[in-house]
């Protein structure tokens, strides 16, 4: 009994705000528009359209989204044409090769030389 007669208070209490609220919402003044609110809107809309004609209608997002396009493209020729994964092992011997053939050439054999000498000194 004592849960309905809550129920019923909160009820009541809810119902007093929403009429409260609203009669503040009646008695607000009404925000009457400019008469040439929308001309200058239309006109407004008009120029913004034509400097972007000016501009060349160059629009980032559809430049980033060709890009993104052309990425993923790109990636599933590479995919198909690619059939065998191939491993990073298979090239490290290559890739060790070259280092080597890079830096043991007679360019830099002068630099071994006065190292060994420093060594045996």
């Amino acid at each position: 009994m004592k849960a309905d007669n809550k129920m019923n208070r909160s009820m009541a209490e809810r119902d007093a705000e929403v009429m409260k609220t609203l009669k503040i919402l009646d008695d607000m003044p009404r925000i009457e528009v400019h008469h040439l609110f929308r001309a200058r809107l239309l006109q407004r809309i008009e120029t913004g359209e034509s400097r972007r004609a000016i501009a060349g209608g160059f629009n980032p997002r559809l430049a980033f989204f060709s890009l993104l396009l052309a990425i993923n493209i790109g990636m599933g020729m590479l995919m198909i044409t690619h059939r065998d994964p191939q491993s990073v092992t298979a090239h490290g011997g290559a890739t060790a090769e070259s280092y080597s053939d890079d830096y043991g050439g007679p360019a830099l054999s002068y630099y071994e030389q006065a190292a060994d000498s420093q060594g045996n000194e």
